[in-house]
């Protein structure tokens, strides 16, 4: 049932998943907390950040040596819809929750 493509580089799979979820996580529990929408959506983007890091993780030392299609290819779980969806609802939530928290203050 595990995907042998989790075996490759599981160190930035790790980094990258609790990075974004812990930031996520303290951002998310932080605009609960304090009733703000702007800080919340920060949370879900960082958090969904991490979930897109365990997926296709970033992959610094290989990046100038194979090509971007053949290394996605390579180390990527999921669909290019999954992880399409992800980048938009990601994007979307950043954005927002930004606006939210600097502009609006909310």
């Amino acid at each position: 049932m595990t995907n042998p493509k989790f075996s490759r580089y599981t160190g930035s799979r790790i980094f990258w998943f609790l990075f974004g979820v812990g930031l996520g996580g303290m951002n998310l529990w932080s605009g609960l907390s304090q009733g703000l929408v702007g800080e919340s959506l920060i949370g879900i983007g960082l958090t969904l950040v991490g979930i897109q890091g365990l997926l296709r993780p970033v992959v610094l030392s290989r990046a100038g040596k194979i090509s971007k299609e053949e290394m996605t290819r390579e180390v990527s779980i999921g669909s290019d819809v999954l992880h399409g969806a992800l980048s938009l609802a990601m994007a979307a939530a950043l954005v927002v929750g930004f606006v939210l928290k600097y502009v609006v203050k909310t």
